[in-house]
Formats: structure tokens, C-alpha cells, sequence
């Protein structure tokens, strides 16, 4: 083997292994990448603003705290719904920018990058979500369950959701759960609480 034949052979093998290397970066990049693309298209508020997004509008009122849920049909006279966290109920008014839609993705982030969804086992005291009307602002509650210690920070992003996602509005607006605030709350959390009351 002459000296030509071996730095072509050793240019070739540095050469796989540089363009492997990328492969193997460009793999694990990609999957961020393709997630960042498909994020709606989000507009920021806070609680009492009203937030206006290019499909709907939205606008947080109030965050109640509970340790239990009163069952929305009692007559059997069924225990409260219990949690070892906390329940937050967040009340809000929404309306329809140009034609009736439906919120269809709600969900509650917190810092460390957890997302808690409306919580699936509560059916007896969960809400029916409306259909917003164009100028007609509508009320509602949303339910989440979650940890007392991720209640600090949480933030609550609403939208349109649909099958294009990056293509969707969304809102998201910062609950102003300081430490104090979100202490605070916890320790005035509601036994029994009436999710559908309208109070």
C-alpha cells in the first residue's frame, strides 16, 4: 500500500465519521425543531386583560383553589371529589372573533417546563365548555388538578386547537401566582367546592 492509497483510505474514514457525527446531531435537533414549527401562534396577558388573539378573545376574571369538589348530581349522596394536591378553577370570559368556535386545548404550565391538563377523572364536576359567539362575551370555569408545589408561576394557555396547529391562536396568560399569592391561595383552598355554581 503506497502512501496515496492510505491517505485516500484515512480521508475517506474521517470523512464517514464527520458526516455520521452530523447525521447524529441533525436526529436529535429535529424533533425540537418540528415541535417549535406546530407551537400556535401564541398572544400574552394577564389576569383582568382582556386578551385578543386573531380568532377569539379572552379574559381570565378570577383563580379559585379547592381541596375537594362537591359532585355535581348529590342525590346519592356521593362523596367529594379529593385530590392530594390542589384543584384551580379559573374563571374566565371568552368571545368569538369572526364565527363561532370552541376552546378546544386549555392547559396550565408551570416553571420546570410541566403542563397539567383539565383533569379527565372529574367528570361529576366538570363544565361543558360553550360555543363563543362573535361580540358575545360568555363565561365558564376551567378545572385543573395539580401538585401544591407547582402552583407558583402557573400560567394558562387557551386556544383553537384543530389539526394545524401552527396555523392556531392561542393565548397565554400569566395567573400572577407569586410565591405569596400562590401560598396564600392553597391555604384558603375550598372543601366542597361547586364547580358548576356560578358564583
Amino acid at each position: 500500500m503506497n502512501a496515496r492509497q492510505m491517505l485516500l483510505r484515512g480521508g475517506a474514514g474521517l470523512g464517514g465519521t464527520v458526516l455520521l457525527a452530523g447525521a447524529m446531531w441533525l436526529h436529535s435537533v429535529r424533533p425540537e425543531v418540528r415541535a417549535e414549527a406546530l407551537e400556535p401562534i401564541r398572544t400574552d396577558g394577564t389576569v383582568g386583560e382582556k386578551v385578543m388573539t386573531r380568532d377569539f378573545g379572552v379574559r381570565v376574571e378570577k383563580v379559585d383553589a379547592a381541596r375537594s369538589l362537591e359532585p355535581s348530581l348529590s342525590l346519592g349522596g356521593k362523596p367529594p371529589v379529593g385530590t392530594d394536591g390542589v384543584f384551580l378553577i379559573v374563571r374566565l370570559s371568552a368571545t368569538a372573533a369572526r364565527e363561532p368556535l370552541q376552546l378546544r386545548t386549555a392547559e396550565l404550565e408551570t416553571p420546570g417546563g410541566y403542563t397539567f391538563q383539565g383533569d379527565p377523572r372529574t367528570v361529576d364536576v366538570s363544565v361543558n365548555q360553550p360555543t363563543y359567539q362573535p361580540m358575545i362575551w360568555t363565561s365558564t370555569k376551567l378545572l385543573f388538578e395539580l401538585p401544591k408545589d407547582r402552583v407558583e408561576g402557573a400560567h394558562l394557555v387557551v386556544g383553537t386547537g384543530g389539526l394545524l396547529p401552527q396555523l392556531s391562536a392561542a393565548a397565554d396568560i400569566d395567573l400572577g401566582l407569586t410565591e405569596g399569592r400562590a401560598a396564600g391561595l392553597i391555604r384558603a383552598a375550598a372543601d366542597r367546592y361547586q364547580v358548576r355554581a356560578t358564583s
